[in-house]
């Protein structure tokens, strides 16, 4: 499998948790967003992007639109944590906001996560579907 590096940024702590299943599984290198520094981008063929949605927006979407011309010839894969359902308007106004020159080169996730102390426990089911993507 390429080299892959997985950037998160984490208000509550649901993609935090998916972050490193991840990695778990995938044997891959974790950064928080906030932290990453564009030298370590350009060590990996594979870059998957998770942050939580919040109130129609989403940290990833400014990561994805300051380093694109850095990652734009890597496999970018994102992820989308939040408690709206992917088909949810606000679920789509969101990944709307992700400019469409990068939306065309990117594959993207949406999955569940908690909203505060509400709504159901995160499951490691939830990246099945990312996991079977990235093994193929």
């Amino acid at each position: 499998m390429a080299k892959t590096l997985i950037v998160y940024k984490s208000f509550l702590g649901s993609t935090r948790k998916y972050a490193k299943w991840l990695t778990d599984e995938l044997k891959s290198d974790i950064v928080d967003m906030w932290s990453v520094r564009l030298e370590k981008l350009k060590e990996y063929d594979t870059i998957i992007v998770m942050s939580g949605t919040y109130a129609n927006w989403m940290p990833l979407t400014g990561f994805l639109t300051k380093n694109w011309p850095t990652i734009q010839d890597k496999k970018v894969i994102v992820v989308a944590v939040g408690a709206a359902p992917e088909n949810d308007p606000y679920s789509k106004s969101s990944y709307n906001k992700i400019p469409e020159h990068i939306r065309n080169k990117i594959k993207y996730f949406k999955i569940y996560g908690k909203f505060g102390n509400q709504g159901k426990e995160v499951e490691k089911d939830a990246l099945n579907r990312i996991i079977r993507y990235l093994k193929n």
